[in-house]
């Protein structure tokens, strides 16, 4: 029988590999505690693997096809992708291993149980693994079973539904024949907006022309990168732009640490409340990100979580949130 070991959440804003240094000396040195004493408490939970709930930043989906929840199976997993590599500050891709049987035993549970869940063969990791993996586990030596949520192409799943997925996961773990140690992990958010097309969103005008770059991007996938081969590269520096120039603030530290008070007190009735149209009033068309912290809360049964710290980072347009389930 598995036994589930560890359980993380927290934010992977591109800015924490990419461009550290723009936040404030003060400010990095307590994420980066935070997420030192992460990489302890994963180190002490040996897990023998690590199911993650994730977002996909349009590497491996397109809104041409946007499965609400989908699995990756396959023996191991790449990323980030070449394109990416400069902005995240890489020298390589790194090939993550997974775990196939699991991954395909998940998927089946959950298909089983109700929920439309896409498979995926290897798929590509953005910073959605990668920003958090090579931060708490660059040794990359445990198996990780990627799970997506779809948190950028409305219609999205509400709170409640994430949740509950989570518990459908939670479900397969605790049937496993085999003997496993299992640690979740799930990544994003919290309040952002970042330079993503969505049209119902108007830019100010100096960011418009790189808005229409991602517009083309999320549409036709790749191919796009061969005729604009720095658009992730430039991705920091719309980023930073948009801090400047955005007149209504890009982060809300008060919602976010309501959300994380209710993960810190286990409140599954308030975090299963939050609609689509709150998330993206309060934290931003990024902030449905917190999607995956719902399917962790969900696979650890709305347990108490213990918060290691929150930071409002202008510079990477993004409220960053670092939890665990235990003591750190």
């Amino acid at each position: 029988m598995a036994d589930v070991v560890a359980a993380i959440s927290m934010s992977h804003a591109p800015g924490i590999l990419g461009w550290p240094e723009t936040a404030a000396a003060d400010v990095r040195a307590r994420m980066f505690h935070a997420i030192e004493l992460t990489a302890g408490y994963l180190d002490r939970a040996r897990p023998d693997v690590v199911v993650a709930f994730l977002d996909d930043h349009f590497e491996n989906i397109y809104r041409n096809l946007s499965p609400t929840f989908a699995i990756g199976v396959a023996d191991a997993h790449r990323g980030p992708p070449d394109y990416f590599l400069q902005a995240l500050r890489l020298e390589r891709p790194l090939s993550v291993p997974s775990n196939r049987r699991l991954a395909q035993a998940i998927l089946e549970h959950t298909v089983h149980a109700g929920f439309d869940v896409a498979r995926m063969g290897e798929i590509e990791y953005g910073n959605n693994l990668i920003a958090p993996w090579v931060l708490i586990r660059p040794q990359n030596d445990i198996p990780v079973v990627p799970i997506f949520i779809n948190a950028y192409n409305p219609p999205l799943p509400t709170m409640a539904r994430a949740f509950d997925f989570g518990l459908a996961v939670r479900a397969v773990i605790d049937a496993a024949p085999e003997s496993l140690r299992v640690a979740f992990l799930a990544t994003g958010g919290l309040s952002h907006w970042p330079p993503i097309w969505l049209e119902h969103v108007e830019y100010d005008p100096s960011l418009r022309p790189f808005v229409e770059r991602m517009k083309r991007y999320q549409h036709e996938g790749r191919a796009y990168l061969q005729e604009d081969p720095t658009l992730m590269i430039d991705l920091g520096a719309c980023e930073q732009q948009m801090a400047r120039v955005m007149q209504r603030p890009l982060i809300n530290p008060v919602w976010d640490r309501t959300f994380l008070a209710a993960v810190e007190r286990g409140d599954d009735a308030f975090v299963r409340s939050l609609s689509y149209a709150e998330i993206e009033a309060q934290a931003g068309f990024g902030g449905h990100e917190v999607l995956n912290w719902a399917a962790g809360m969900g696979a650890m049964r709305a347990a108490r979580a213990t918060i290691l710290n929150y930071e409002p980072v202008p510079e990477w347009i993004c409220g960053m949130g670092f939890a665990i389930y235990g003591e750190p």
